[in-house]
């Protein structure tokens, strides 16, 4: 992943190696997402890179690796990355590329980390659980934005439920992110 860093941060790196480097990085998310620090790592390299820009961008693959990450980690950090880059892919994303990222259930899936992260107590944390709920809840409102299928699969998977247990719990600490917790309520 050094290597990837050094190649995605070197101003005289041509476009083609960038985007040898982003889907090599991506693929190795994909097929070790059980290794945090090499995902973590992976992240690292891939935060400020301008994806789109550099890959041709294939929205399926990037996503794929960042669901399969999802449904492997437990690490906060990680989770805040997929959460971030999940939610930055689905802003102003068509219905049905929502539709098919959905079927891999990262719907169902973030609200199982969230129920889990809502009970969790911020101050016994090496990081702090609200940041990663935070972002959690902006690719909810991201992913349930004008695609009623996903807000169905919100719906049937106790999304209200812990919208209501999350506002409950942190309603002092959560008040720059209302809009957040409650955007996926709303869509």
């Amino acid at each position: 992943t050094a290597a990837m860093y050094w190649c995605l941060r070197g101003g005289e790196t041509t476009t083609e190696l960038k985007r040898k480097a982003i889907w090599t990085l991506v693929d190795i998310m994909s097929r070790h997402h059980e290794y945090d620090v090499l995902v973590q790592n992976c992240f690292i390299c891939l935060y400020s890179t301008q994806i789109m820009e550099h890959t041709g961008f294939v929205l399926t693959k990037f996503a794929t690796a960042l669901v399969s990450v999802l449904h492997s980690t437990s690490c906060l950090k990680i989770l805040l990355g997929v959460f971030y880059k999940l939610s930055s892919l689905m802003w102003r994303q068509p219905a049905s590329k929502k539709i098919q990222l959905s079927e891999m259930k990262p719907i169902e899936k973030t609200l199982d980390i969230l129920r889990y992260l809502n009970n969790l107590d911020p101050l016994g944390q090496q990081q702090n659980p609200l940041k990663v709920m935070e972002v959690g809840w902006s690719f909810l409102c991201n992913i349930t934005a004008h695609c009623p299928e996903c807000c169905i699969q919100f719906c049937e998977s106790g999304g209200v439920e812990i919208v209501l247990a999350c506002y409950q719990s942190h309603r002092e600490t959560f008040v720059k992110a209302l809009p957040t917790l409650f955007g996926a309520f709303g869509n």
